[in-house]
């Protein structure tokens, strides 16, 4: 199953040509797509293997599983459920990191996508025409449905002519081809592979791709949104010799609206170059992982059947970024440039907002966080410049629906959560020490942890440790109260 789905996606993102005359022949084409695929995939192949290898991948796991093994042994709300309390659930089994994949298997691979596109994808059979530097290509269902070791099923030999799959190849650069696939007889074309000498990306167009929908099976287009625009491309880069890039990007700002029961949900997110990167560089023995979500928004009705029924409500993220790497030998590591995008992020109803959220509002809304083996083998957690995160609650519009239970203290509250000064402020959990009915918590090293709600406040000064407290002083405020400072262990 590993080896056929490992294959069709080598097929998809397949495909590229070189050459010095306009006309593109066929045998041009399954040359350099053949070659350069079959390259490919014995690149991402090699990076794989030397990177299961790695301490490094194997140190990073190891290390969020002990952060967060260390928190969940602190009851800092003092609330049920946490690993120090009957019943509570301490289990943070996170999933290992593995990119192993056998040598064999890689090269038969590579030798089959080889063959296919050689003997049964790119040949003169298959040519329908030529114009200029682009040629055309029309796939049988006889090509599409077998590698030729064995007789296409005739379903699958009719399913596939009813397609009317062609591919558009055209020259694009000194080095590079675009593939345009192109489907039904209107010839949509919802899917273009772009090839450079050392890249393959996928552009998929989802305007083109509703309408080919609405071509061949008009009667699943209700199914659809009624609106989808936008531009999507996954991209495979080799920079060098066992170093590949896998990217993510929204080229195009991404719409969708859909109709259910007379109401309208939206889906937005903003245009993203890149999304997402992840880069294997075996060379260095050395991994990194970005990630740059842009707005993204989605609107629709509040359910149930309250007064506030049907009312719109929007959910809205100013965005999400963070990036981290890690190489052979390092212990250490960092999250660089986290943050949840230029502005506040919010949620509303009927035009009121109800929650709000603001990261590092006066320190350029992002962070870097580094976490370090600290004493007695719990994390220490460093941020730059700082963390401060703003939130404010006014769900006191909520009431009106008699499902929604609203505590007091988010009827109409702003909370502040703030780790700064001391140069590079700092925090490491400690866990519980019965002998000294210390209950765990949080250590400030450096800098200074402050806790604000309306009219209420909780300092911990270096030195000093959050604890959580259960249940509150009387008087205190009902949700800070269940914070405060204390000497450590």
């Amino acid at each position: 199953m590993k080896t056929k789905f490992w294959l069709a996606g080598t097929l998809v993102l397949s495909l590229g040509s070189v050459g010095c005359n306009d006309k593109l022949e066929a045998k041009e084409v399954a040359d350099v797509t053949a070659s350069r695929s079959a390259d490919m995939v014995r690149a991402v192949g090699a990076s794989a293997r030397v990177m299961n290898e790695m301490s490094a991948i194997k140190n990073l796991g190891s290390a969020a599983t002990l952060l967060s093994d260390s928190f969940a042994g602190v009851p800092l709300a003092g609330l049920p459920g946490t690993c120090a309390e009957p019943g509570g659930d301490c289990s943070s089994e996170l999933p290992e990191f593995s990119f192993e994949m056998d040598p064999a298997a890689v090269d038969a691979q590579a030798a089959l996508v080889e063959k296919i596109l050689r003997e049964r994808i790119f040949t003169e059979a298959n040519v329908e025409s030529t114009d200029g530097d682009s040629t055309l290509f029309r796939l049988k269902g006889e090509a599409l449905c077998s590698t030729g070791s064995a007789p296409a099923s005739p379903a699958c030999v009719q399913a596939a002519n009813q397609l009317q799959l062609r591919i558009r190849a055209t020259r694009s650069g000194k080095e590079g081809i675009d593939l345009g696939f192109q489907i039904g007889q209107n010839r949509d074309e919802p899917l273009v592979l772009k090839f450079a000498e050392k890249s393959i990306a996928v552009v998929m167009d989802l305007a083109e791709t509703r309408s080919m929908v609405q071509t061949l099976a008009p009667e699943a287009l209700p199914a659809l949104p009624r609106v989808m625009v936008g531009k999507v491309e996954l991209r495979l880069t080799e920079n060098g010799k066992q170093d590949v890039t896998f990217s993510t990007s929204i080229l195009d700002a991404l719409r969708f609206e859909l109709e259910s029961n007379g109401d309208t949900h939206t889906f937005s997110t903003a245009r993203a170059s890149p999304l997402a990167e992840l880069r294997m560089n075996a060379q260095d023995q050395r991994v990194s992982f970005a990630l740059n979500l842009g707005t993204t928004e989605y609107s629709g009705p509040y359910g149930g059947t309250s007064a506030l029924s049907r009312q719109k409500a929007v959910y809205s993220l100013s965005g999400l970024s963070y990036e981290f790497s890690a190489q052979e030998g390092q212990e250490d590591f960092a999250i660089a440039h986290v943050g949840l995008g230029e502005a506040q992020s919010y949620v509303s109803l009927n035009g009121t907002k109800l929650f709000t959220a603001d990261l590092n509002a006066l320190s350029g809304r992002h962070f870097d966080l580094s976490l370090a083996q600290g004493e007695g083998e719990l994390p220490l957690i460093r941020v730059q410049p700082e963390f401060d995160l703003a939130a404010s609650f006014f769900l006191a519009p909520l009431k009106a629906d008699p499902q929604a239970e609203v505590p007091s203290f988010y009827e109409d509250q702003g909370y502040r959560v703030r780790l700064s000064g001391g140069g590079t402020p700092s925090i490491r959990p400690v866990a519980a020490n019965a002998a000294k009915a210390f209950p765990g918590g949080l250590q400030v090293v450096s800098g200074e942890l402050k806790l604000e709600g309306d009219g209420a406040a909780v300092t911990v000064p270096a030195g000093k440790c959050l604890v959580g407290q259960n249940p509150p002083a009387n008087g205190s405020h009902p949700l800070l109260g269940h914070f405060a400072s204390s000497d450590c262990p």
